[in-house]
């Protein structure tokens, strides 16, 4: 725990973070470095959730378990319910064997909650088959749950969930950096998003360049400064723009 702290500390060391525009600010740069850096490391949501509470941000995750687990070619899995044998999971030789990999990693982790989503419809999924949530926890969950403490499971189903951020609960977007002259944006100010749309190259939308890959792009429809609705394209991981949430717009509003 100190290590984490100690690498807060030095990310953070020339980080404003007095304000809460700083403090957003500064939690998204341990988002990259956490993407950057630790993105395979068992440490890698520990120092995002540590940074978090110290910079009163709602956490967020990286898929650290899937990082490190790569799905083998040949990878079959089927989980489906049956009436008379209840759940039924079957896997080829390779399957169960990612499977293991994945629970002998998540059994490493050092964060209680740690998860892994295996999405229906994806590898190594095949056939009419639900997908699979495998959570780690410690004693003190299974305690909980042993005495049937609703209460105490509702918390961590709560705090679980509030780990994952996405990006259609934008509300507003900040550009730190000017615009082409053709877009009527300025730098530093708020702007209200009315709503979130997956990016097609074939959409006539301003788009802010950042890099050829588009599957982090995001088109957020908003009014430019004349009060003209605007599609702005642009990828959630372009350090110059800042992103907000429901509960960033509460707190500046709580603190004006």
């Amino acid at each position: 725990m100190d290590d984490v702290d100690a690498l807060i500390k030095r990310v953070l060391r020339d980080q404003e973070t007095e304000s809460e525009l700083g403090r957003v600010r500064a939690y998204r740069r341990c988002i990259r470095y956490a993407e950057d850096e630790l993105y395979a490391d068992h440490i890698c949501n520990l120092f995002l959730l540590r940074a978090a509470e110290r910079l009163g941000q709602p956490p967020v995750a990286v898929p650290v378990v899937l990082n490190r687990v790569p799905l083998a070619e040949n990878a079959k899995v089927t989980f489906y319910y049956d009436d008379d044998e209840g759940p039924v999971l079957v896997g080829n030789r390779e399957g169960l064997d990612y499977l293991g990999s994945i629970c002998s990693e998540l059994a490493d982790s050092p964060l209680p909650g740690e998860n892994v989503v295996l999405d229906e419809g994806y590898a190594p999924f095949l056939g009419e088959s639900y997908g699979l949530t495998v959570y780690y926890e410690d004693e003190e969950w299974f305690a909980a749950l042993e005495a049937g403490d609703q209460e105490e499971l509702g918390e961590w189903e709560s705090e679980i969930l509030g780990r994952i951020v996405r990006s259609e609960d934008i509300v507003a977007v900040q550009l730190s950096a000017p615009m082409p002259s053709v877009v009527a944006l300025s730098p530093q100010k708020l702007y209200r998003v009315s709503n979130v749309a997956p990016f097609d190259s074939a959409t006539d939308v301003a788009l802010k360049p950042f890099r050829h890959e588009t599957d982090q792009v995001r088109v957020f429809s908003l009014l430019d400064d004349d009060g003209k609705p605007l599609r702005l394209a642009v990828d959630l991981d372009d350090p110059e723009v800042n992103y907000y949430y429901a509960w960033h717009l509460e707190q500046f509003m709580s603190e004006g």
